[in-house]
């Protein structure tokens, strides 16, 4: 028997995630009410329209903190509202519409590299452009995006009344996941350390960005939001101090304690710290151990406080395009994405095919790196879109026009909503039917809507595959070694504010920014073993092994939080930090190398 191939196996394993029902009601609900509204009028279209903004916001909606939210589910809409105008605008003429969809995809294109929810609203961006280019001319321009922005109003309420109502409960989770992680890294062994520390990274990624990094100040003294940085603080302490290799089972026995307590929001539980070893290699780790343990503890007078004062959103967006702009790897991504959606635009503009922009938005989708690389997308798109339409043509074929189309409508959203976060492929098998159904609310369209997406997404994986993969093929060395170096510099960085005793503040944002760097590199390594000619991995793996190990030493000679300001050898880190800008000027070369650990 044949063995399927490595990258095969990577692209349709289907993640365990498990369901939120919370999400899953949200996304019915929100997809009913304009439906029902639509119908209860007698204006089916126009109900349908809205639905598209409802179906949005389901796709952004999450169980994040309120701020999160809002942000992710108000901007999407946003751009997918300007996105339909502007395809609309084009009054169906060919060359407006290529013009159009080659500067939205060089916009998003840079926009994706910002952040995640910059990264979402380029993505929504460019799809309603997509979409917008198959309205009809009749409709005044305005009113499609409107009644995509309306529509998505239900189930932000919703989804804003639930963060509301629970507050702080998302930041709770956040930090107790990167508590529990660290226990874990407690009780690693020599084989299963590396591991272990790579999800240490992606969790304090993932805590600082929930808890920190959304903030546009410092949290109150005494707030929920306080203590939990406090916490972050402190488990960093608890990192830097972590052995590698098993420590004993008592002291990750009390930080899954220090986990409950977080995540129960209760501060006042006693948590049961081990009695102080002996060994004088225990010691820190006792000593940090110790002061995670603290319930509510506040910043000791004359210490900096932990989160400083961040510019505002729009600053930080032109600040992080300006960068892009002068960004190679960043310029690359965006030419390389304009190319592609330009040359689908351009057959689907002159063929006789019908104008749906299903052939842009599926070239779109299957190009773009924070999805994937284009083998995996083109596998699971083709996937996910025959048996979509299969399910779609089930339901147009037993449900009329009417109200049992809305149920079937509420139901696959739904299903969406609980399965769409396993795999790309369960996300287009569900999201292929509701787009059907939505573009024909009538029920007057027969089977030839449903082949004509088939073929769109059949033409669309042909482009992407031919003009985003062969002839351009995506420079993956140059995403993974740029990151990496970013990464080096970083922590070299971090070693040169140690040996300058730089204050805790700076050290925090120094801290967030290596975290986050180191987090991307992971997840880039990550999405390239579903790629069948990437290059060989090993060498940047031992690089952010390296990286990673050099941020823990570092952080383990500085004498942080509860003493003061941080001191460190100053030989050490001067030579530390030496080796990584040479290691880091090597990966922007492209020669990586192996090398030992810095230990």
């Amino acid at each position: 028997m044949t063995r399927v191939p490595e990258w095969l196996r990577h692209t349709v394993r289907i993640r365990d995630v498990p369901v939120d029902y919370s999400l899953v009601a949200r996304g019915a609900v929100g997809m009913l009410v304009p439906l029902a509204l639509g119908q209860l009028a007698e204006r089916p279209v126009l109900g349908a329209a809205a639905a598209l903004g409802a179906y949005g916001a389901a796709v952004d909606d999450s169980s994040a903190p309120w701020r999160n939210r809002a942000l992710t589910l108000l901007l999407p809409q946003l751009g997918g509202a300007i996105g339909l105008a502007l395809g609309h605008l084009t009054g169906g003429h060919a060359w407006a519409q290529i013009l159009l969809v080659a500067v939205v995809a060089l916009v998003s294109g840079l926009m994706s590299t910002v952040g995640r929810i910059s990264d979402m609203t380029a993505l929504v961006l460019l799809l309603g452009t997509a979409m917008g280019l198959g309205l009809p001319t009749a409709p005044p321009w305005w009113q499609v995006p409107l009644l995509f922005l309306l529509g998505g109003i239900p189930l932000m309420l919703l989804s804003l009344a639930d963060a509301l109502r629970h507050p702080g409960r998302a930041e709770r989770r956040a930090v107790a996941g990167a508590v529990r992680s660290v226990a874990d890294l407690l009780e690693a062994t020599e084989g299963t350390w590396t591991e272990r520390r790579h999800r240490v990274t992606e969790a304090m990624d993932a805590a600082y960005d929930t808890v920190i990094v959304r903030r546009l100040s410092a949290p109150r003294p005494g707030t929920t939001a306080a203590r939990l940085a406090g916490r972050l603080e402190s488990l960093v302490e608890v990192i830097s101090a972590a052995p590698a290799m098993k420590a004993p089972a008592e002291y990750a026995d009390a930080v899954r304690q220090v986990a409950d307590a977080v995540e129960a929001d209760a501060g006042a539980t006693p948590i049961a710290v081990p009695t102080a070893s002996q060994e004088l290699a225990l010691r820190p780790l006792h000593a940090a151990v110790a002061a995670l343990a603290e319930p509510g503890e506040e910043l000791a007078a004359g210490r900096t406080p932990l989160l400083p004062m961040r510019p505002t959103p729009v600053r930080r967006l032109a600040e992080a395009l300006a960068a892009r702009i002068g960004d190679p790897v960043a310029l690359r991504y965006a030419l390389r994405l304009t190319v592609c959606l330009t040359a689908a635009q351009a057959v689907a503009s002159f063929s006789r095919l019908p104008h749906s922009g299903w052939l842009v938005l599926t070239v779109a989708l299957v190009v773009r790196p924070g999805l994937g690389t284009v083998p995996a997308r083109l596998v699971t798109r083709a996937i996910g879109t025959i048996a979509g339409v299969l399910i779609g043509l089930a339901v147009i074929a037993v449900c009329p026009a009417g109200w049992w189309r809305v149920a079937a409508t509420v139901v696959l959203t739904g299903l969406l909503q609980a399965y769409a976060r396993r795999n790309y492929a369960l996300q287009t098998l569900f999201l292929t039917p509701v787009i059907l159904l939505l573009a024909d609310p009538l029920g007057q369209a027969d089977s030839t809507v449903p082949q004509a997406r088939l073929l769109d997404t059949v033409i669309g994986c042909a482009i992407a595959f031919v003009v985003g993969y062969l002839l351009w093929p995506e420079d993956t060395r140059a995403r993974v070694d740029y990151r990496l170096a970013a990464a080096h510099e970083a922590i070299a960085a971090y070693a040169d504010a140690l040996e300058s005793g730089g204050d805790a503040s700076t050290l925090q944002t120094l801290r967030q920014q290596i975290h986050g760097d180191l987090a991307a590199v992971r997840t880039e390594l990550i999405r390239l073993r579903t790629d069948p000619r990437h290059h060989p991995l090993q060498a940047r793996q031992d690089d952010l092994a390296y990286a990673e190990t050099a941020i823990t030493r570092l952080t383990s000679l500085a004498a942080t939080g509860h003493h003061g300001t941080p001191s460190v050898t100053r030989e050490m880190a001067r030579d530390l930090g030496a080796d990584l800008r040479q290691r880091a000027a090597r990966l922007r070369e492209h020669q990586p190398r192996r090398v030992p650990s810095p230990h």
